[in-house]
């Protein structure tokens, strides 16, 4: 586990509560809100008495007050489950520095994964390229979270390129009811469709959360000398003077980073920007705090 989390990591994270905006499905007592109704021990608020009601939800104290029929309206805790997806293209396997896009990735994805357990949910993984690769059932508790850690060390080799569009499709059947599903990929995908199954996503009733994992490098292009550039995923090498293309290239991908914001937004989803540069519990603490 020391290789993705660490324990200074694991320590500020480890009062967080993550709480999903929404209601979510559920089997058992937890942290979260279901919409299914019954006796249970949180009471919700009082409705009037309809004929078919169960007599034994008949709240007495409030008929002697009103004289009349009133039932207590309860809702449950539940258990969420999480889902969360990793890339592991070869794109990911890239960085400018000690660390890959890939390493910033898992120790996100282990962070909420840790939070999560703490408080009792279950927690579901897989990893993806044009498909899925590893795939995680959801359960709780430190047995399941250390071997989700574990995959997480050493995910399944990728030598294929980013398939977000087809590998998302088969996400949604995986991530069964609704409950939360986050998303860690640099999102190198140009098609047009790649971001359209969030949509769907949302529409299984998950709150989805893209992290949009890039390095600096890529986002700033800081290099002085011509380079050779070789692709990760079957591009051919191109030779380039970054002083001559930066100021466009600055554009491109500004432009991109806000088309992947913009088309995430749009389906229902919520997009965070999580470059390699940042601390992870800086980028974490930005996206719960907006919960």
């Amino acid at each position: 586990m020391s290789r993705v989390l660490e324990p200074e990591l694991a320590t500020r994270l480890a009062g967080l509560t993550l709480r999903a905006r929404r209601t979510v499905d559920g089997l058992l007592a937890g942290m979260h809100r279901s919409p299914h109704r019954g006796a249970s021990a949180i009471f919700k608020e009082h409705r009037e008495y309809r004929p078919g009601d169960d007599p034994r939800l008949i709240d007495w104290r409030a008929y002697a007050r009103s004289d009349r029929y009133a039932i207590k309206h309860f809702e449950h805790e539940t258990q969420m489950r999480g889902t969360l997806a990793l890339d592991i293209s070869p794109s990911m396997r890239w960085g400018s520095s000690d660390t890959t896009k890939l390493d910033h990735a898992t120790t996100l994805l282990a962070a909420l994964a840790y939070v999560l357990t703490r408080q009792g949910d279950a927690v579901s993984l897989i990893t993806f390229d044009e498909t899925i690769r590893d795939r995680l059932p959801p359960r709780s508790g430190p047995a399941h979270l250390d071997y989700l850690m574990r995959t997480l060390a050493a995910p399944t080799t990728s030598q294929t390129k980013t398939g977000l569009h087809a590998s998302l499709d088969k996400l949604i059947e995986h991530a069964g009811r609704m409950g939360l599903v986050v998303i860690a990929s640099d999102l190198l995908d140009l098609r047009a469709d790649a971001l359209d199954p969030v949509a769907r996503i949302q529409a299984r009733g998950h709150q989805t959360v893209v992290l949009h994992v890039l390095d600096p490098a890529e986002i700033e292009l800081p290099y002085e000398q011509p380079f050779r550039f070789e692709g990760l995923e079957g591009e051919p090498p191109v030779e380039v003077d970054p002083k001559g293309i930066r100021r466009p290239y600055r554009e491109a991908i500004d432009a991109f980073i806000e088309s992947c914001r913009r088309r995430v937004v749009a389906a229902g989803g919520r997009y965070q920007l999580a470059r390699t540069d940042t601390p992870p519990e800086h980028t974490l603490l930005r996206l719960l705090r907006a919960s």
